[in-house]
């Protein structure tokens, strides 16, 4: 089972797939595309060091980029149960799910949250966790409203979207998503 979660920052993403892992698939491999991108912008390379830069001041990285670092942890996962949580972020991203997971069956839930939700979420969270990419939100979701329809447009062509409005308790959003992926 493939499932991409897409959606603004601060929409709960990364929550829902931890709750998918805890309880419904234990065996659930969640990848993030921000820790790959993470993972790789620590490594000293000049790759690495560019993305570093990047993700520190909230600009998108490039497909290409991405999608091969996406790739190559795909490859290394055979047929196991994967949660894609922050992919895609570009119509070439989306175009690129085809071959990132060679035609299997894409579960795709697109996480709607209106903005005054988003942003009491995304205040909590950095009072919380204090994350670096937190600080650029406004950014960061001005560059996914741009670029989130064009997304969901290309996903349709090939693949069923499956809406979630996300601004609900997380328990009752957890029971839409179990319920939608038949795993109730």
């Amino acid at each position: 089972m493939v499932i991409v979660f897409i959606g603004p920052p601060g929409s709960g993403k990364g929550t829902q797939a931890q709750v998918l892992k805890d309880s419904v698939l234990p065996n659930l491999h969640i990848l993030t595309v921000s820790s790959l991108l993470k993972e790789k912008s620590s490594d000293g390379s000049l790759l690495g060091n560019e993305i570093k830069q990047k993700m520190d001041n909230g600009d998108l990285i490039e497909d290409s980029i991405v999608i091969s670092v996406l790739k190559e942890k795909v490859d290394s996962l055979g047929d196991g149960q994967i949660l894609v949580d922050g992919f895609p972020r570009s119509s070439i991203q989306a175009e690129s799910l085809k071959e990132v997971f060679l035609n299997k069956n894409l579960n795709i839930i697109n996480f709607t949250v209106t903005d005054e939700e988003l942003l009491a979420r995304i205040k909590k969270r950095s009072q919380e966790e204090s994350r670096a990419d937190d600080s650029v939100f406004d950014k960061r979701l001005t560059i996914y409203k741009k670029t989130h329809s064009e997304i969901i447009e290309s996903l349709s062509k090939n693949n069923e979207v499956i809406n979630i409005d996300a601004n609900d308790q997380i328990d009752s959003i957890s029971q839409k998503i179990i319920e939608k992926l038949g795993l109730n």
